[in-house]
């Protein structure tokens, strides 16, 4: 064993050392079909090279990713500019440095593939690089979804701002799937990263909005297949999170959801959907206590859940009598 992880450790340094003086594929047709690199008049000082710790196969699974969010990019119809300036950002943050690591995944990107889940561990990807993956990955997010908000603002009809918003959700959603294997590798950054997100704080028209939708406190039961989902869940959400989370059920219209394997998004319809919230968020008069759990139930109409009762079947909610 000690042999083995010699080997592996005197290979990767040779891999580290052949890629160091690489700043781009040298072949022409890999370069003319690099959808992230493009030319843009930048202020910013450059970033200095980073070194990258990840096996191949995480690199060309973070590359094809990458590349597909910077594709969508350049078709995108919005400010040219800002999109140029984010696919640059990617090229520098991102493909530019696995290329140097692994020259070979700037080829192999190129061909055919069917694209599929990673189930990344610790030897797929150093901590270090695993952090900077999700800091980076997150403030790219950041900027492609502002600048799909603009565009959204800037939509001539509903039918157009939706058509903007999807193709921004497209290319935020390829960047969360490149940045998943962190999370896999490192379950606790995935617990760290939803910490950050800075809480929305409770206002008078926030607090007026639960009370609303809520039905009267024990008035809403919970089936034992409804239970067993709930506290499933939960237990996910608590490992995930260090702040005080609650459950909410609430109605949701026209979900959708997309993996990485996914070409489109596909739509499950509008239905019940089982979520939490920070408690800090929540009046505390609409949280209720049904068979020991703390949960906020949510719908446009409250009458609709008032006496009724919430069950479960293949992971699905539904309301009966």
């Amino acid at each position: 064993m000690r042999l083995f992880l010699a080997l592996l450790l005197i290979c990767g340094s040779i891999a580290l050392a052949h890629g160091a003086s690489l700043d781009r594929p040298k072949d022409s047709q890999i370069a003319r079909n690099e959808p992230c690199r493009v030319r843009v008049a930048s202020a910013r000082r450059p970033k200095p090279a980073t070194l990258i710790r990840m096996s191949r196969r995480s690199a060309l699974y973070i590359i094809r990713h990458v590349h597909k969010a910077c594709r969508i990019l350049a078709g995108a119809d919005a400010d040219r500019s800002r999109s140029d300036s984010i696919r640059a950002d990617l090229y520098r943050s991102f493909v530019r440095p696995i290329y140097r690591v692994h020259p070979s995944v700037a080829a192999a990107s190129l061909r055919p593939f069917t694209p599929r889940a990673l189930h990344a561990t610790s030897q797929d990807i150093g901590r270090s690089t695993a952090e900077r993956l999700n800091t980076e990955f997150a403030r790219l997010q950041r900027d492609i979804s502002e600048l799909g908000q603009d565009a959204v603002r800037q939509s001539a009809d509903e039918k157009t701002a939706k058509a903007e918003l999807e193709i921004f959700l497209d290319a935020t959603a390829e960047l969360a799937f490149a940045g998943h294997i962190a999370f896999e590798a490192y379950p606790d950054l995935f617990a760290k990263s939803l910490d950050d997100v800075p809480a929305q704080p409770r206002t008078a028209e926030s607090d007026a909005g639960f009370r609303k939708a809520a039905p009267p406190i024990g008035s809403v039961k919970l089936s034992d297949a409804a239970l067993i989902l709930i506290q499933s869940f939960m237990q996910e959400v608590h490992r995930s999170s260090r702040r005080d989370q609650v459950a909410v059920i609430f109605w949701a219209h026209d979900r959708q959801s997309k993996g990485p394997g996914d070409v489109a998004w596909s739509s499950q319809g509008s239905g019940w959907t089982l979520g939490s919230y920070e408690k800090t968020q929540i009046p505390p008069d609409v949280i209720d206590t049904v068979r020991d759990v703390e949960i906020v139930f949510s719908a446009e109409d409250p009458s609709a859940l008032a006496g009724k009762t919430i069950d479960a079947t293949k992971q699905k909610l539904f309301v009966r009598d």
